[in-house]
This record gives C-alpha cells, sequence and structure tokens, in this order.
C-alpha cells in the first residue's frame, strides 16, 4: 500500500542528486519518493499507483534529450499519459529541455562548441500567466545556478515562456492549459549543489539560493493541494 505522493525523477548518469532531494523533503507537505531510471530502471515507477501520484519533479542530468537514448525514451513514454491526465509536473533543467521536446520544441547548443554555461544567473518570471500558474510565482525575480550546454531554442505550440532572463530568452515554460511547467536554471540547487557543478558560491550568493527554493516549495504546495486527477494507465 502506498500514500498520496510526489515522484521526484533523477535522470542522473553518474552522481545520484540525493542532497537536493533530501532538502525537497523538508519543503514538501506530502511524501516524496526518489527515482533514478537511467542508473536502475523503471521498476520503482511501477510500484506506485497513479491514483496516488500527486505531482512529478524531473531533474537534471548530463545526457542531452536529442541522445535518444532508450532510458530517455521509456522515461517520456511514461510521462506523457500522466501529463495528460493533468498531475502537476515540473521539470528542471534536463526536466525544462525534455517537456520542451515532448511538446515539438527543439533543444540545441548555447554556444556553437557546446561549452558549459556556469554562473548564478538572474531570472524574471512572466507577469501574465495562465490561470492554472502558481499564484505565488507571477511577477517574481531573483537569482538561480545555472550549469547547461544546452536549451530551448523554440518554444512548443502549446506553451510559452514562464521565465525569461538576459542571456536564455527561454528560461522556462509553462503548457497553456495543462499544470505542466519547467525552468532551465537549479531552484532546487543548494551550495554543494553548485559545487558539484564546480561553481564556488560566496555567502551572499549562497543567501541569494534562497529565491529559487521558494519556487519549487510554492510548486509542491500546488501539487499537494491540487485534486487528484482522473486514474491513467501509464505506459510501459
Amino acid at each position: 500500500m502506498t500514500l498520496p505522493q510526489i515522484m521526484i525523477i533523477d535522470p542522473g548518469l553518474r552522481r545520484p542528486e540525493f542532497d537536493a532531494f533530501n532538502h525537497m523533503t523538508r519543503l514538501s507537505s506530502l511524501p516524496l519518493s526518489y527515482h533514478l531510471p537511467a542508473m536502475f530502471g523503471f521498476e520503482s515507477f511501477q510500484a506506485i499507483p497513479t491514483a496516488d501520484i500527486r505531482g512529478i519533479v524531473v531533474l537534471g542530468s548530463g545526457a542531452s534529450v536529442n541522445d535518444r537514448l532508450p532510458w530517455q525514451i521509456q522515461l517520456e513514454s511514461w510521462l506523457r499519459p500522466h501529463l495528460e491526465s493533468g498531475i502537476p509536473t515540473l521539470g528542471i533543467c534536463y526536466g525544462h529541455q525534455m517537456l520542451a521536446h515532448m511538446f515539438g520544441g527543439k533543444i540545441g547548443w548555447i554556444y556553437p562548441d557546446g561549452s558549459k554555461y556556469l554562473q548564478l544567473r538572474q531570472i524574471r518570471i512572466a507577469d501574465e500567466l495562465p490561470s492554472h500558474a502558481p499564484q505565488g510565482w507571477r511577477s517574481r525575480q531573483g537569482s538561480a545556478v545555472v550549469s547547461h550546454q544546452e536549451h530551448v531554442a523554440l518554444v512548443p505550440p502549446s506553451m510559452r515562456v514562464l521565465a525569461t532572463s538576459a542571456t536564455v530568452p527561454i528560461d522556462g515554460l509553462i503548457h497553456e492549459t495543462l499544470p505542466i511547467f519547467s525552468f532551465q536554471s537549479h531552484p532546487e540547487a543548494l551550495p554543494g549543489t553548485a559545487r558539484g557543478f564546480g561553481l564556488s558560491l560566496t555567502p551572499s550568493e549562497q543567501d541569494a539560493l534562497a529565491f529559487g527554493h521558494a519556487l519549487v516549495k510554492t510548486f509542491l504546495e500546488y501539487a499537494a493541494n491540487r485534486a487528484a486527477p482522473p486514474r491513467v494507465v501509464a505506459a510501459r
């Protein structure tokens, strides 16, 4: 028997994001479950009845959405009916790009040589958002850790820009009708997360991470407070 929960999907290839997961458990009023499909497969996914899934968070990865590896295709196949049923979903970095790809967007290199964009970046959330957007997000701005080589180069037809920055115009996406949201940055990042990316933060920069944590907490509360969606049959 399981309980209503929010699934945290970590598509990492080498280093599980346990620190970020543990931090999110402290932000959430619902239990969280942790899943590592690229490293350990999908058995843990099948153990959770769809009726118990109140929200989904897809974290970052060293993989490219354009790799089209078997685990990526299987993850997207599993995820699609849950998205279409209205389960609130948040994509972060790789998750952001994956959701864009799934709905018809294009993913490309930021720089022609494929070098990484690594910094603490100022992002701003749009003023005008669909009515299903979390209320606490509108018109917010603040700093978030970024570590990525690719970006969303074309907005999918069914989505619009959720967040922007001076260097990445499509720094977040929101679906027009479904509770699907994404950020190119890492709002879940802790100082240790940044160090793992190769970015050392000053004490004042570490304090600035509270902006991203508030974004994540708002999503977790949003997912926990929404009614359970209709039951769907997950793809296998």
